[in-house]
């Protein structure tokens, strides 16, 4: 009886924070109520609170579940490969494919504007965001660096590094989602991305692929 009570809870924990994350990725944050939240998960508001003490809360657990899931999947791309090489490529087709698959959480989180919370992004919020960048950049820069010692990758910076292949994967979707909307060229994702790690795999290893 208590491990059938204990499931209940947890599914339906997860039934309220999925119902949050459908709205949270179609309204503005400020225009969402509790009560809504709640009538989707069909749940009572009492309940509602039982899991969740507020909306920040749920929203805040939003951001901490997809990046924390970003992260493992880092982790266990790093963890399946020996090649410094391979690895460095799988890293970035990690990001790539993650943000692919959730593309409307990373609009959102691009996005994120202070006037949605009357003027100051929640410190919560803030803390939860930093936590799970460092852990994804610490984990980037660790390969490189190590690369870089073993005379693998080129000698840049890496933390600059990391921070331009970030910006390149975010810069991929909202330029092919700007240039589609309006009718400037139809590219896909996919494409750039496909050069993009063809630059890496050529330009950031010191033997490039092509040469053996």
């Amino acid at each position: 009886m208590a491990k059938k009570q204990e499931y209940n809870k947890k599914l339906k924990r997860l039934t309220i924070l999925q119902a949050a994350e459908k709205i949270f990725l179609e309204k503005p944050y400020k225009a969402i109520t509790v009560d809504e939240v709640a009538k989707e998960a069909g749940v009572t508001k009492r309940t509602l609170y039982a899991y969740f003490p507020s909306k920040l809360a749920l929203f805040i657990q939003m951001f901490e579940d997809y990046l924390q899931l970003l992260n493992d999947q880092f982790l266990h791309a790093i963890s399946e490969t020996t090649s410094l090489g391979q690895m460095i490529e799988k890293m970035f087709s990690v990001l790539f494919d993650h943000t692919k698959e959730n593309v409307k959480f990373y609009e959102l989180f691009w996005t994120l504007d202070s006037t949605e919370f009357d003027g100051e992004i929640p410190e919560e919020l803030l803390q939860k965001i930093k936590l799970w960048n460092q852990a994804l950049l610490d984990q980037a820069k660790k390969v490189l660096e190590k690369g870089q010692s073993e005379g693998i990758f080129r000698p840049v910076d890496p933390d600059l590094l990391v921070h331009l292949l970030s910006a390149v994967n975010k810069g991929i979707f909202i330029q092919t989602s700007k240039e589609r909307k309006f009718n400037i060229a139809d590219i896909e994702p996919d494409r750039l991305q496909e050069m993009f790690m063809d630059i890496i795999a050529n330009g950031l290893l010191t033997t490039p692929k092509h040469q053996g």
